[in-house]
C-alpha cells in the first residue's frame, strides 16, 4: 500500500472543508433570504475555513524582531496585481483598532466578500505562482490545484449579500 503524502492529504481535507462550507453557506443564505451579518454561524465557519486554506504551507518570514507567519502578506499583494483591489487594502490599513496582520487579513476577507470580489482577487493571486512562492511552500494549497478549485467555488458566493461590521469587531484576537 502506497503511503500518501501528508500535505496532499491536508490539501484534500481543506478542499473538502471548503466545498462543504461554501455549499452550506450558499444554500443556507438563499433559504435565509436576507442580507447576512457577522453573527451568522455558517458565515463565521466559512471565514475560519478560508483562514485555514490561506495558512496552509505559509512560509515563516523573518522580520527585524520576530518570525512571522501571516496570511496578510499574500492578501496585501493582491492590490499590486489587481488595481481595483487598492481600495480594499487601503480601507483595511485605515481601519481603526486593527493592530495585527491577522486582524487585517480577516478584515480584508470580510470586505472582499461584501464587494463580491473574493474569487476575482484570489484568482489573480494564484495565477502569479512566482510571486506566491515568496509566501508559500511549493506544496501549499494556494500553490496547487486545490487552491484553483477553491477559488472557482468562491464565485458562487457572489449570490450572497453580506453586511459585515469590521470596525467594532476584535478581528485581531478572534479564534
Amino acid at each position: 500500500m502506497a503511503v500518501k503524502d501528508p500535505t496532499a492529504v491536508e490539501r484534500a481535507n481543506l478542499l473538502n472543508m471548503a466545498k462543504l462550507s461554501i455549499k452550506g453557506l450558499i444554500e443556507s443564505a438563499l433559504s435565509f433570504g436576507r442580507t447576512l451579518d457577522s453573527d451568522y454561524p455558517p458565515l463565521q465557519q466559512f471565514f475560519v475555513v478560508m483562514e485555514h486554506c490561506l495558512k496552509h504551507g505559509l512560509k515563516v518570514r523573518k522580520s527585524f524582531l520576530s518570525y512571522n507567519k501571516t496570511i496578510w502578506g499574500p492578501l496585501e499583494l493582491v492590490e499590486k496585481l489587481y488595481p481595483e483591489a487598492e481600495e480594499i487594502a487601503a480601507s483595511v490599513r485605515d481601519l481603526p483598532g486593527l493592530k495585527t496582520p491577522l486582524g487585517r487579513a480577516r478584515a480584508w476577507l470580510r470586505l472582499a466578500l461584501m464587494q463580491k470580489k473574493m474569487a476575482d482577487y484570489l484568482r489573480c493571486l494564484i495565477i502569479q505562482r512566482e510571486l506566491l512562492s515568496e509566501f508559500y511552500e511549493y506544496h501549499a494549497l494556494m500553490m496547487e490545484e486545490e487552491g484553483a478549485v477553491i477559488v472557482g467555488l468562491l464565485v458562487g458566493l457572489n449570490v450572497i449579500d453580506a453586511n459585515l461590521c469590521v470596525k467594532g469587531e476584535d478581528l485581531d484576537s478572534q479564534g
